[in-house]
């Protein structure tokens, strides 16, 4: 016979949700540590100059056919600044209120941000630093290019995806805020300092927001 005291053993998979808090908070404090780290170096090399490194990557991806751009501007529009009001609407629309205000947030907050750097930084775009660019978006004689604003949209909203939605969601955010920064360059925006300053910003700031907000999705003991 059973005894009233006997407890069922717990499931070897299940984690409790104390742990899993503990987890993901340990994880917003560390990428956004590396984030600020990674952003702070990035800036200091980009205000030095153009490396070689940067011209070479940059020309090569650069170079691709013309043909290639309807389908990449596509692409392109997971960083353009509407996408953060966008999200935030959607969420809204499925009463998420913390992912919501994450979204939000980040996404002023980031703006703001690029705006001060890109002036302290104060680094022209490729057409300016480097020959033979093929431009394929009209930019200003003044335009800055560091940071990227769009590489920091992008990470900025995948960090968010990959705190509160499931797998196949991460999967395409994760793509995505990887082929930004990659059309960045074709369009000749930006050089690849300018497009690791925008990710190390976007990964910064939205992983700060999560942590002040808690605004990860509620853990349960069975979650993967």
């Amino acid at each position: 016979m059973t005894s009233g005291r006997d407890q069922p053993t717990p499931s070897p998979e299940g984690v409790p949700s104390y742990a899993k808090v503990m987890r993901g908070r340990t994880l917003d404090i560390t990428l956004t540590v590396l984030g600020a780290a990674v952003l702070v170096g990035s800036a200091l090399l980009a205000k030095r100059g153009v490396y070689g490194w940067e011209v070479g990557i940059f020309q090569a991806i650069n170079g691709l056919p013309g043909s290639l751009r309807p389908f990449l501007w596509v692409l392109n529009q997971y960083g353009t600044a509407i996408t953060i009001p966008i999200a935030t609407a959607v969420a809204l629309a499925f009463r998420k209120w913390v992912l919501a205000a994450a979204l939000a947030i980040s996404g002023v907050t980031v703006y703001v941000l690029a705006k001060i750097i890109k002036e302290y930084v104060d680094r022209g775009r490729p057409s300016a630093l480097v020959e033979g660019v093929v431009e394929r978006e009209s930019f200003s004689p003044e335009s800055l290019g560091f940071p990227s604003g769009h590489a920091a949209v992008a990470w900025a909203i995948t960090i968010i995806v990959l705190a509160w939605l499931g797998r196949p969601w991460r999967i395409v955010a994760i793509a995505l805020a990887i082929v930004v920064p990659v059309v960045r360059m074709y369009l000749a925006a930006h050089l690849p300092l300018d497009l690791i300053g925008g990710a190390a910003l976007g990964v910064l700031v939205a992983s700060a927001v999560i942590l002040l907000l808690g605004a990860r999705k509620p853990a349960s003991a069975h979650d993967p």
